[in-house]
């Protein structure tokens, strides 16, 4: 499988997503990175034939999963 170029586009996902969300410090920007990429990996694993293509896609949208769910918690953390 094509784990590391999935764990590639989530980190770059991550990174495109503390630009979006105008995150402001750098422990922000490294959370994203780190979601993105953890967040890569399962669904890779779960969804990424043999074909990087694959992997890829996977990547991006487990990325985008992980971060939905991070900017999730981070906006109930603060109404509480």
């Amino acid at each position: 499988m094509f784990i590391f170029p999935a764990m590639l586009v989530g980190a770059l996902i991550g990174w495109l997503a503390s630009l979006i969300m105008r995150t402001d410090t750098s422990e922000g920007i490294l959370i994203d990175i780190a979601a993105g990429t953890l967040g890569a990996i399962p669904l890779a694993a779960l969804l990424g034939n043999d074909a990087i293509f694959d992997s890829l896609i996977a990547g991006g949208l487990g990325g985008v999963l992980a971060l939905a769910l991070l900017k999730l918690v981070r906006t109930r953390l603060r109404l509480s």
